[in-house]
């Protein structure tokens, strides 16, 4: 039904004559089109979620207990000390592949991590 509109309108039959004309105009059109409808996307999500991750992540660090605060400390701690093991090449690949798997190995005290076991609970 909505095409048998859109065939009787003297507009639509404009836009088909003029790309079958010009392919000029046609990708022109195209473009406008995806434009407009990009911009009114953009538009709609930034009214419906004004709140950016900036900020929502700054209140939850503001709002966070001690605990939370000191375990963020020490998961930043043990990717800082993998990743300069992986940096040094320390260790093998093992180690880095329980990691992936989200099995925590670590130690208890600073140094390397090579060779340590998972931390029991």
């Amino acid at each position: 039904m909505a095409t048998e509109l859109l065939w009787r309108s003297r507009t639509w039959k404009a836009i088909i004559a003029l790309s079958k004309a010009s392919p000029t105009f046609f990708v022109g059109f195209s473009a406008a089109t995806l434009g407009v409808s990009y911009a009114l996307a953009t538009l709609t999500q930034m009214g419906t979620n004004p709140a950016d991750d900036k900020k929502k992540e700054e209140m939850l660090r503001r709002k966070g207990g001690l605990t939370h605060r000191t375990m963020a400390q020490v998961n930043k701690d043990r990717l800082q000390l993998l990743l300069d093991e992986v940096r040094d090449r320390k260790g093998g690949n093992e180690r880095y592949a329980k990691a992936l798997n989200g099995e925590s190995l670590g130690t208890h005290t600073s140094g390397t991590t090579v060779g340590a076991g998972s931390i029991k609970r």
